[in-house]
């Protein structure tokens, strides 16, 4: 299994013609990964802002996304 994985992985992102990696496939993961980090930042930031009792920060949270989805994204982070 672990032999097809790294197989359909190479055929994914390496062009066979030409071997080089296929461009678009790195453009998506440099921003979908830039993304994420930034997402992550920014709720930790928040969260910092609470624990020196900033309540915005909780309530725009609570306001934007709902309660169960700040559950899960303090269960991730912690």
């Amino acid at each position: 299994m672990t032999t097809f994985l790294l197989n359909f992985l190479y055929a994914v992102t390496i062009d066979k013609r030409t071997r080089e990696p296929r461009r678009v496939l790195f453009f998506l993961l440099y921003y979908g990964i830039g993304s994420f980090v930034t997402f992550i930042v920014f709720t930790m930031v928040l969260l910092c802002f609470e624990v020196y009792d900033f309540p915005f920060a909780r309530n725009f949270i609570y306001r934007q996304l709902g309660e169960p989805v700040l559950l899960a994204i303090e269960a991730v982070l912690f």
